[in-house]
């Protein structure tokens, strides 16, 4: 009798939990790319949404390079980290699938070293998908190689060229290109110099 009473409460709990379950929401994170900071820089914000409006939650894989209390990533230590954004769900949503992004963190204040300076400007405001690949140009007084990075999730940059991709949606958004230099045994990182461009998908797919 004592089994067949714990079988019951037992069903009885897993039907309410499966009654639950089919009452909540899935959600997503939206967290795109990070630029390369600076030292210099000391800290900055972190910006991540969850489709269900709840917080979204941060955490760095080393702390001992970049801390992280609440969206304000600090910087303290050259290298590189791995953010990771959560949210955990609640009674009308369950948990959203993390998201992790890289941030590559320089060294720009060694004494020791050199400072260099980049120069970056673009060639046009706007640009579109079916006008294909638009080629960046930037130089660092140091002579070495200039990186671009863009936080806009559709924008993909090889090497000097930039790249619209299409996941479904067009698009028609303002977005920032950074241009950065890292430095080496002889110079300190560069002050990242950023452009704001506008990308467009105007094609038909």
């Amino acid at each position: 009798m004592k089994y067949l009473q714990f079988f019951i409460i037992l069903s009885l709990f897993a039907m309410a939990s499966c009654s639950k379950d089919k009452t909540r929401s899935n959600q997503s994170i939206t967290f795109n790319p990070l630029q390369p900071r600076n030292l210099s820089e000391q800290s900055f914000e972190l910006q991540a949404t969850a489709s269900s409006g709840l917080q979204v939650s941060f955490v760095s894989s080393n702390t001992s390079t970049a801390s992280i209390n609440g969206k304000i990533v600090t910087l303290l230590g050259a290298g590189t980290v791995y953010i990771t954004a959560s949210q955990s769900g609640n009674e009308t949503y369950f948990e959203a699938p993390a998201v992790k992004q890289s941030l590559v963190i320089n060294d720009d204040s060694n004494p020791n070293k050199a400072n260099q300076t980049i120069t970056f400007d673009l060639s046009v405001a706007e640009w579109k998908s079916s006008q294909g690949d638009l080629t960046l140009e930037a130089t660092a007084s140091s002579g070495l190689p200039v990186s671009f990075y863009s936080t806009h999730p559709n924008v993909l940059i090889i090497d000097n060229s930039l790249i619209l991709t299409y996941t479904g949606e067009h698009y028609n958004d303002e977005t920032t290109i950074f241009a950065s230099q890292a430095g080496n045994a002889e110079y300190n990182a560069a002050p990242t110099v950023s452009r704001t461009l506008r990308v467009e998908h105007d094609e038909e797919n």
